[in-house]
């Protein structure tokens, strides 16, 4: 089961989850920029960092379709699809930034995700993953999406990335301040994120990592990929709000 995706939708609505999305989205725009000239996709429930990439050639969201799809962006035409999470209706390197944001933790098969991620990248492409991390006390606190699913530990993530033909190029973090709205707690959070990123940066909310694809992928699993895509499969267009709730495909 994932979260629904209404529930957060909600949560990056209100000012916790704004908060949580301007500090992520720092982050990313640190590494990767307006990402100009790129084919972009985000997996999960990446929508709220993917308007940041408005000078990208081509964006797409990809949600899970046991979380639901909402449409994205509200204006203008439809740019997210409602996929399976391990085989995505995308051809073979046609993507050159992959975000995935609420994807991992609640994944039925991580590496078998992952290695769909390998198969739409493009050769140097790279994808950043955050990931809610276990040490942080927002994995902890139920009132939030990143508590959902299993938190990792940044040597888990390591792991998962060698594994599945990934070279970690670098690691960060973010929302170091405690996952509470009060306001007198917001208004201090960047506080927060400052001193947190340097005393404790082994307690962050999430853990970043960016990492680029390696080529010398293990060739059995690369072509079941390919013959599982091949067919008839075509992304779903979501409508303006569905969600498993209400009964979404």
């Amino acid at each position: 089961m994932r979260t629904d995706i209404l529930d957060l939708h909600r949560f990056y609505e209100s000012p916790l989850g704004a908060a949580a999305r301007d500090f992520i989205a720092a982050r990313l725009a640190e590494a990767w920029g307006e990402a100009a000239r790129l084919r972009v996709a985000g997996f999960g429930y990446a929508s709220p960092f993917l308007s940041a990439f408005d000078a990208a050639e081509r964006v797409l969201h990809l949600a899970p379709d046991a979380q639901g799809a909402m449409r994205w962006p509200a204006d203008g035409r439809n740019l997210t699809a409602l996929v399976d999470e391990a085989f995505w209706p995308l051809p073979d390197v046609s993507i050159d930034r992959l975000l995935i944001v609420h994807g991992l933790e609640e994944a039925s098969a991580p590496r078998r995700l992952m290695r769909e991620a390998w198969r739409v990248l493009a050769n140097g492409g790279r994808v950043i993953i955050v990931a809610a991390h276990r040490r942080g006390l927002w994995s902890m606190v139920e009132t939030t999406p990143f508590a959902a699913g299993r938190p990792w530990l940044k040597r888990q993530l390591d792991a998962l990335l060698a594994e599945t033909m990934f070279r970690p190029l670098a690691w960060s973090g973010a929302l170091y301040f405690p996952p509470y709205g009060a306001r007198f707690l917001l208004r201090a959070a960047a506080a927060w994120e400052r001193a947190g990123s340097r005393l404790w940066p082994g307690l962050s909310g999430v853990l970043m990592v960016e990492a680029a694809k390696e080529l010398l992928a293990p060739v059995g699993q690369v072509q079941r990929a390919r013959r599982l895509v091949a067919g008839p499969l075509r992304p779903r267009p979501a409508q303006p709000a569905a969600s498993r709730a209400k009964g979404a495909p």
